[in-house]
């Protein structure tokens, strides 16, 4: 029997990561989760737009408070993520 994925849901807290190292944390509802820093900041800003400053950095206003469906691996490392419709 193969595993099934979970897709978990939850706010965007924040962002934190190494370019040099090319780690980097997506906080969600203030928990990390581990993830490759360039290609994550590239989806969010795919996402969200506005999330890559001029100085390459995260623009963390862009994200925080963003509602997003993910998955992780079997070590808890970001497999993905969507963003969730706003209801007002």
């Amino acid at each position: 029997m193969e595993d099934e994925i979970e897709i978990l849901e939850g706010t965007i807290t924040g962002f934190g990561g190494s370019w040099g190292s090319g780690l980097g944390v997506l906080f969600i509802d203030g928990l990390p989760v581990h993830c490759e820093n360039a290609s994550t900041v590239r989806a969010l800003d795919a996402c969200f737009g506005d999330v890559i400053d001029n100085n390459h950095s995260v623009n963390q206003d862009a994200i925080i408070g963003k509602r997003i469906s993910y998955s992780v691996d079997f070590v808890g490392v970001l497999e993905g993520f969507s963003p969730l419709e706003e209801t007002q």
